[in-house]
């Protein structure tokens, strides 16, 4: 809060503290974005409900700010399980190298899928699922089976 007033010295404090709260409820009752990742609260907060791509055009956010409370939900989500600890006979989705479940809900949507003809397309989705996963680190995403609408 105090970096943003620096850095913006024309802002209403209390304006701005009551925009972040309605941002805060709405991350923590689910809200997303309409290209379907978690909102980025501190982007949202002066730009409505997006995540940190819909806002910024970037993939990655190396030197933007989140608030605590939206890093530490992120990190702690649940049913991050290992196919060495499960059922054998329940074993389904995706997992990655490591033996660890992938939970395709959260695996972020680059801006450039919501323009690609493949978006939304059942056919497609697992195909996209694992090229998403598999980039979610690199700074620049990049899609071979991409198509314009």
């Amino acid at each position: 809060m105090e970096k943003h007033l620096i850095n913006n010295p024309f802002e209403n404090e209390m304006d701005l503290r009551k925009r972040l709260d309605s941002a805060i409820e709405a991350y923590q009752n689910g809200v997303r974005c309409s290209c379907g990742n978690d909102i980025w609260v501190v982007g949202s907060a002066s730009l409505g409900n997006s995540c940190f791509t819909c806002i910024t055009g970037e993939s990655h956010p190396n030197e933007d700010f989140e608030i605590d409370l939206a890093l530490k939900k992120r990190e702690s989500t649940p049913g991050l399980k290992n196919i060495s600890e499960m059922n054998k006979t329940q074993i389904k989705g995706f997992f990655d190298d490591d033996g660890y479940e992938i939970n395709s809900e959260l695996i972020k949507k680059p801006s450039l899928c919501l323009i690609c003809l493949n978006n939304d397309n059942p056919k497609e989705e697992i195909l996209c699922n694992m090229t998403r996963h598999d980039q979610k680190d690199e700074d620049e995403f990049k899609c071979f089976a991409f198509k314009k609408k």
